[in-house]
């Protein structure tokens, strides 16, 4: 078992008290049988409307990944990932900073779209419904901006802003289920054609949705267009969310009719059989 998307307290969502360290969650990676951790903290390259982030502690993220790659060696596999989102906000910086850090494996997001916070952060109870359409239809603008950059290896959690808009009971807003197929075809289109893996995110499945990023349909709809190349990652942002609800997840993926899933090794794909 894989896990492919987790934070570590460098993550600036993480609390500092409770977070673990990255040698922290090898630990608890060890501890329950996985194979292989990226560990992928938040660097988010444009600060929203107010939701700020403190800055990456890149130099020591990197000093601690090293150290972990040498202790577990042999144990486990530690990726030096990276989540990154809001890239094409300033494509200047975020070129500099990946020409400067060599990173394994980079995730790429959308949390917050031009004009708006992270839709984690928005006053729902305060925004009107034309202005929550018009930023979900940014939204799914942004995801396909970012798939055309392409200077990533997995596409994270597809169809994010639903987990906020269905806590504040606004999801009928977008009929994700009836037209998820309609908003994000061309953006599935887009990453089978230029080798981007999907990311399937179980954070939804653990926490309040009931359903993975992207759901079983829209996973499915992938493989219908050709799709095969899928990560599976938890967002655990504690040691011991890690890995939640990946084992069923395979499952899923394996009825579905996938054979693989992948990790990322130097950026290049490594698959591992169902």
């Amino acid at each position: 078992m894989h896990e492919t998307h987790c934070h570590s307290r460098y993550s600036g969502d993480v609390d500092k008290q409770k977070g673990g360290t990255i040698d922290d969650l090898c630990r608890q990676a060890v501890n329950i049988g996985l194979e292989s951790i990226a560990v992928t903290d938040h660097l988010e390259i444009q600060q929203i409307m107010g939701n700020i982030f403190p800055p990456l502690d890149n130099e020591g993220i990197f000093k601690d990944i090293t150290k972990a790659k040498e202790k577990y060696k042999g144990v486990l596999e530690v990726v030096y990932g990276v989540e990154l989102a809001q890239a094409c906000h300033d494509l200047e910086k975020t070129d500099n900073i990946l020409a400067k850090y060599k990173y394994d494996y980079i995730i790429g997001s959308v949390h917050a779209v031009r004009g708006f916070p992270d839709f984690s952060d928005m006053e729902y109870s305060a925004v009107p419904d034309r202005i929550l359409k018009h930023a979900w239809e940014l939204y799914v603008s942004e995801l396909e901006e970012l798939a055309d950059w392409g200077n990533i290896d997995t596409l994270a959690h597809i169809t994010y802003p639903y987990r906020y808009f269905k806590r504040h009971s606004r999801e009928n807003l977008i009929n994700l289920f009836e037209k998820g197929r309609e908003y994000f075809e061309p953006i599935l289109r887009k990453i089978i054609k230029k080798g981007i893996a999907l990311e399937v995110n179980t954070s939804g499945l653990w926490q309040d949705t009931g359903i993975s990023f992207p759901h079983n349909d829209l996973i499915m709809f992938y493989k219908e267009l050709g799709g095969k190349m899928v990560t599976v990652g938890s967002d655990a942002h504690y040691p011991g969310d890690l890995a939640k609800c990946i084992p069923q997840t395979y499952s899923v993926l394996k009825d579905l009719g996938f054979e693989t899933v992948i990790t990322f090794r130097e950026r290049k794909p490594v698959f591992h059989k169902l």
